[in-house]
């Protein structure tokens, strides 16, 4: 029995995005980092604690960018995709330090996406909060965070407005990225909340929710 987003609107509307942070140790990207970005982001600390808030005021693009993943990753990334990304930080910081990524158009969201796809290591799951946290928007749609996650509450077709993405995956979230901000986008008028309101609720209670039944 699917859901309906409608029912949770109070709660949606309640929720602090801002504030929502993850704590990092220092130990677990000591030897990932070079010495100054561990240096500027620690700063000595055995750990930090970063909001999104944190993030999305961050100015230098380089350190934008390694603070989007600490947050996203705080235990590290699999594999070698911190590496290959970082090798390639240089390349991504040209391609997202764009001054009018708030007037962009639908194609512009397709280019990005190639381009960014080129980088090794660099997925949706992570490229979706670099897009986000930088305030990309694309004919006046917001971009937003759609992370393994958020793909796993659509494919369980827990929530009735999400019907039209039962079948994402791994596979076609790339294709359906669009679809999806615009449907969050159209969402968050209908329910007069944020998008990225909407994000977190999905993220936080998305596969946890069973409604009671009435009396």
């Amino acid at each position: 029995m699917t859901i309906s987003l409608k029912n949770y609107t109070q709660l949606i509307l309640s929720l602090p995005v801002s504030d929502q942070a993850f704590t990092i140790k220092a130990s677990n990207w000591q030897n990932e980092l070079s010495d100054f970005h561990f240096q500027e982001i620690f700063n000595g600390s055995e750990n930090i604690c970063l909001s999104r808030k944190d993030v999305h005021d961050t100015n230098d693009i380089e350190l934008f960018i390694l603070k989007t993943i600490l947050w996203g990753y705080p235990k590290g990334m699999r594999g070698k995709n911190f590496e290959n990304i970082y090798r390639n930080l240089n390349a991504l910081s040209q391609i997202l330090n764009v001054s009018d990524r708030a007037f962009l158009k639908t194609d512009d969201l397709y280019e990005l996406q190639n381009k960014l796809h080129k980088i090794e290591g660099l997925g949706l799951s992570t490229y979706s909060k670099l897009l986000y946290f930088r305030d990309f928007k694309f004919d006046g749609v917001p971009a937003l965070i759609l992370d393994e996650r958020l793909i796993r509450v659509f494919k369980n077709n827990v929530f009735e407005e999400f019907d039209s993405l039962a079948k994402i995956s791994q596979y076609n979230c790339v294709k359906l990225y669009n679809a999806y901000l615009h449907i969050m986008s159209e969402l968050s008028k209908q329910y007069k909340v944020s998008g990225e309101q909407i994000e977190q609720f999905l993220f936080i209670f998305g596969n946890h929710l069973k409604p009671s039944k009435g009396v």
